[in-house]
């Protein structure tokens, strides 16, 4: 696999944090007693001059949205390609990165719900067939462990060395490689359940933010059905939420429209398929679980739409434990794909998600008041975690909680 890995390293300084500290919207009640399309052009009129903003400041393309109950809303501007005309379009699909993980939960949830594997299936169990070439640290580690961060993988987030070596592995080996994308995905799984956890982090208990898992867990879902991960996704999330978007290489292909940028401030480059990248692109095609989603603004907008119902407790497509579980996560914790993070005021869920060149950010109010979330073909992290890109999303969202007047 490449360096450039999908990523979403969570100890930033996020959206809330930038809101609390800078004293936006504090104090104030949520704004109301206009019809539905009034408020929605009014919104629409705030997003987009935060989206004129952040190209301005930098950004080749920047996508901004707001949900509520009633209201759906975005605005988009900037370019496809930095240095071309083409200007970049309310129906172009952008790259989500790791916010595809709450997707990937929510149709492994509906899964168990339909009498798929059970989360508290443990790895040796799921691969009952090579059971005994699991490292015993992994023998209580559980299908819900992996898709919570909490089964002591590597990160596999294109900063380490884990990726080196699962390819240099996979060079090594002169018996016959695996032709499928579910066959890759069983392949990995059995490399990495040889190797030893990650240090200083105990498996079934311990944090430890990896993109391994979440290919572990579709490797699961294959193993279990008899079905490509993709073909499941489709039968229990995407058909019944009506979700429109496409899981999407991080190797740039001729095909693309939309083309991600990665850099520092004002040295940006366009992402182009390296020749390593397309030595390994089978290979590095199997995260597509933990962050290959791609699609509009509108359809993303969708997705959460189904979040802020199911939170206020309606009736909703997503899986019942899904939403209970959400509802009930505690300050800090890491669930299904979200991260709960508690304000003065409220108790948010929030996701932030990085493919090389495009950039993602989510924030969704518990209550289902409302959910704001900010997309860009733009990329960056600086060696000490923190990002410009992500900096200046924040700042947008924050000026449209701001005028639209939500207490945090």
């Amino acid at each position: 696999m490449s360096r450039n890995a999908t990523s979403s390293p969570l100890h930033r300084r996020s959206v809330l944090q930038l809101i609390l500290t800078s004293g936006l919207a504090l104090g104030l009640a949520a704004c109301g007693g206009g019809s539905d399309e009034s408020e929605q052009e009014e919104t629409t009129a705030v997003l987009q001059t935060q989206a004129n903003t952040g190209v301005a400041d930098g950004l080749v393309g920047l996508l901004l949205g707001q949900v509520t109950l009633q209201t759906r809303s975005v605005a988009v501007a900037g370019k496809r390609r930095m240095g071309q005309g083409a200007p970049l379009d309310l129906q172009d699909r952008l790259a989500i990165g790791s916010n595809t993980k709450a997707m990937t939960s929510a149709a492994i949830l509906a899964l168990a719900e339909r009498g798929g594997p059970a989360l508290q299936l443990t790895l040796p169990q799921a691969f009952a067939e090579w059971a005994a070439d699991i490292h015993p640290a992994y023998a209580q580690v559980t299908l819900a462990d992996l898709l919570n961060h909490r089964a002591g993988l590597p990160a596999f987030n294109g900063s380490g060395e884990d990726e080196v070596a699962f390819i240099t592995a996979v060079e090594a080996d002169t018996g016959p490689l695996p032709t499928t994308l579910a066959g890759r995905r069983a392949y990995f799984a059995r490399w990495l359940l040889a190797q030893a956890p990650a240090v200083g982090v105990a498996p079934g208990r311990d944090f430890n933010y990896s993109n391994a898992g979440y290919i572990l867990a579709a490797a699961i879902v294959e193993a279990r059905t008899g079905k490509a991960f993709e073909t499941v996704f489709d039968e229990v999330l995407v058909q019944p939420l009506a979700l429109q978007g496409v899981w999407r290489s991080m190797v740039p292909g001729p095909a693309d429209i939309v083309w991600g940028h990665e850099g520092a401030a004002g040295a940006l480059a366009v992402v182009v398929a390296s020749e390593e990248a397309l030595a390994t692109k089978d290979w590095l095609d199997i995260i597509g679980p933990a962050g290959n989603w791609a699609c509009t603004g509108e359809a993303y907008a969708h997705w959460l739409r189904w979040h802020v119902r199911a939170l206020r407790g309606e009736p909703t497509p997503l899986p019942q434990a899904y939403v209970d579980d959400l509802r009930a996560a505690p300050d800090g914790r890491y669930l299904w794909g979200w991260q709960a993070m508690a304000t003065p005021k409220r108790m948010l869920l929030t996701h932030t998600g990085h493919e090389p060149g495009f950039m993602a950010e989510v924030v969704v109010d518990r209550a289902g008041e409302f959910a704001v979330f900010g997309l860009s073909n733009t990329g960056h992290f600086a060696e000490d975690g923190t990002s410009w890109v992500l900096g200046r999303i924040d700042q947008a969202l924050a000026e449209v909680l701001k005028q639209q007047s939500i207490a945090l």
